[in-house]
């Protein structure tokens, strides 16, 4: 009988150490990248699409919404808006000539229009 007794102990034992769940590791918290630092000290929502591009969308009295997007180059900041999806058909090609006229008094902010009709401006931070 002691037998008996000793063996199912024994079992026990075995088939607690054996069946047994590991201990759950805390998940480790992901490095935040150099844009990330910047943006999470702004306390602006903001999306980020990979290391190197975020999105911060906004929404304004005048401007329904618009998204700012921000993107890195090494130690460059490359800040930009597309106007044409911000103001639809209030951009027309006289104003396009003028903005372009006017891109070349700006040192850091460049005002573009690219083949498809998108309008964009831009600003190159260091």
């Amino acid at each position: 009988m002691k037998k008996q007794w000793l063996y199912l102990i024994c079992f026990i034992l075995i088939s607690g150490t054996a069946f047994s769940q590991p201990k759950q590791k805390a998940p480790a918290k992901k490095a935040l990248t150099g844009l990330e630092k910047i943006l999470s000290g702004t306390d602006l929502p903001y999306e980020m699409k990979n290391d190197s591009l975020a999105v911060i969308p906004y929404k304004a009295d005048n401007i329904e919404s618009y998204d700012v997007i921000i993107q890195t180059v090494s130690e460059l900041y490359i800040v930009y808006v597309d106007l044409s999806s911000t103001l639809p058909g209030k951009l027309t090609e006289s104003l396009y000539k003028y903005l372009l006229q006017r891109n070349g008094y700006f040192d850091i902010v460049k005002i573009g229009l690219v083949d498809d009709g998108s309008f964009y401006l831009r600003a190159d931070v260091y």
